[in-house]
């Protein structure tokens, strides 16, 4: 496994960091025990770094495996807390359930926003930096699909970390496409910033295609880590063959494709409209008063299911 040391944080991150979102409620509903045994196993492969939120409800899935792991791994979660108080209600909360001392990344979790999220949440960005020097945070910054949040996130000096979205396809990315979501990541990058990618595999769209949109990521040299979800041993087994520059075979290809789909409870939906405003890919509109999904746009990503106040959004 390759390590790269993420900007000028002082963390050595395993090239391929494991998303833990496709683990829990918002996707596939992986039991605890049977996903911390899988997140287990990457620890024990050499995988140290680990991405979470408080959205993906998965602290106990990476909480089962630190329990049964004993050496030093590397976290990122993040919040959609909008003030100071849901901000240290978030991070107490991340402390609490993963039972740690400190976090070892913490970010404002902004994947819709365009231009500086910190404008738009400052009393969140104030609990970060203010927890950072308290010492229960060692890094922090935003996650994004926004080409203008790189840019304006590059322009603050307090921001460490840029957790941002780019594949080959342009899926997903906001405000461009990916050419010019990787000039932004160069500049960001120049300016000191760490990065590191999401959604290389476009939410599952490419995985016909997995090999060329990994080596996309890794091409781009500014970028320390991909963050890639697993729910399987064989998805572990075949990333970690992957990144590790070993052969792959067509049997590790084999049963590969997505089974994730995006259903609407008509009988539940009440029309609101909140999904349409929350979904980051701009996929959602509204058709006959009931949300229809463009599944060209569609990444899958279960953010539409959480903020569904009638629970009528399945995504798995």
């Amino acid at each position: 496994m390759k390590y790269n040391f993420l900007g000028q944080t002082g963390l050595k991150v395993s090239e391929l960091c494991f998303g833990v979102l496709p683990m829990g409620p918002l996707q596939t509903n992986v039991d605890v025990r049977e996903g911390g045994d899988i997140i287990l196993e990457a620890m024990n492969n050499g995988i140290n770094f680990f991405d979470t939120a408080q959205m993906y409800r998965t602290y106990p899935h990476l909480r089962h495996a630190l329990e049964n792991y004993h050496n030093d791994v590397i976290i990122t979660s993040k919040s959609t807390a909008a003030d100071y108080a849901e901000m240290e209600a978030a991070i107490q909360e991340a402390l609490k359930e993963l039972k740690r001392d400190y976090i070892d990344i913490f970010l404002l979790h902004a994947a819709r926003v365009e231009g500086n999220p910190i404008e738009k949440r400052p009393g969140a960005w104030e609990c970060l930096m203010d927890y950072k020097q308290k010492g229960y945070l060692r890094a922090i910054g935003a996650s994004t699909h926004a080409i203008s949040a790189v840019q304006a996130l590059t322009a603050v000096p307090e921001v460490d970390v840029i957790f941002t979205l780019i594949n080959k396809a342009s899926l997903g990315i906001i405000g461009g496409n990916a050419d010019e979501m990787k000039k932004a990541i160069e500049d960001a990058a120049a300016a000191g910033k760490a990065l590191y990618s999401m959604k290389l595999l476009g939410g599952g769209s490419l995985l016909d295609q997995i090999q060329d949109a990994i080596a996309y990521g890794r091409a781009i040299p500014q970028l320390a880590a991909h963050a890639v979800g697993m729910v399987r041993m064989q998805e572990l087994a075949l990333n970690l063959r992957i990144f590790n520059d070993e052969p792959v075979s067509k049997e590790d290809l084999t049963g590969l494709k997505s089974g994730k789909t995006w259903a609407l409870m008509a009988s539940l939906c009440s029309g609101c409209g909140q999904c349409i405003k929350t979904c980051p890919s701009f996929a959602l509109e509204m058709k006959d008063g009931k949300p229809a999904v463009d599944e060209s746009k569609c990444l899958l990503c279960g953010y539409c299911a959480a903020d569904c106040p009638e629970f009528a959004i399945r995504v798995k």
